[in-house]
């Protein structure tokens, strides 16, 4: 899969008061499939822990909203 675009999501976890920020590279700067795919790996994902940043991580199964905020071109 070749990565040509940064997705930047925001996830509303349970118990946290803010919003959280969630980068994902995808093939195509397309909202709808990226969105999908973004929701799908999450619920995949189920009592994983999934990484917020460097520094931060949150259980899967505690993200009750994926909103996405903007895409840009993907740098390596």
């Amino acid at each position: 899969m070749d990565r040509k675009h940064l997705h930047t999501f925001q996830l509303v976890v349970e118990g946290l008061p803010e919003p959280r920020t969630f980068l994902m590279p995808f093939e195509t700067d397309d909202v709808i499939q990226a969105t999908d795919a973004c929701s799908r790996y999450i619920a995949r994902q189920e009592d994983d822990f999934l990484p917020l940043g460097a520094d931060q991580a949150v259980r899967a199964n505690r993200v009750l909203l994926v909103r996405h905020v903007r895409v840009e071109p993907f740098e390596e």
